[in-house]
């Protein structure tokens, strides 16, 4: 039984990687570039602390009502380095997401 609960865990772990990968702009599907890691070290550091503890950070993510990643590229960015964005950068993010899922769903 603690052979499936670690397998479970390293599971989480990469799980949660990608996703956190995902909802800082990144892609889902092509997993994670060295070279946003070694350009964006705080976001990787907290990232990968945050996979580590995947179980606890799922629970504060769900009881605080699924915000939206505080991370992400600036609009103005040329490298693509994700930092961690102004409540003005985030919410500007986040209506420009929903406009564009507006437009991808015509019938919505």
């Amino acid at each position: 039984m603690g052979t499936v609960l670690g397998l479970g865990h390293l599971a989480g772990l990469a799980i949660a990687v990608w996703t956190f990968n995902a909802r800082a702009g990144g892609s889902f599907w092509h997993g994670i570039p060295p070279r946003l890691m070694l350009i964006s070290p705080e976001w990787t550091l907290v990232s990968f602390g945050k996979a580590f503890v995947w179980e606890i950070t799922l629970a504060v993510w769900l009881v605080r009502g699924q915000p939206t990643s505080p991370w992400g590229v600036r609009a103005d960015s040329r490298s693509g380095r994700i930092v961690r964005l102004s409540p003005a950068e985030r919410a500007a993010r986040d209506r420009a997401a929903r406009e564009a899922d507006g437009q991808r769903m015509p019938g919505r």
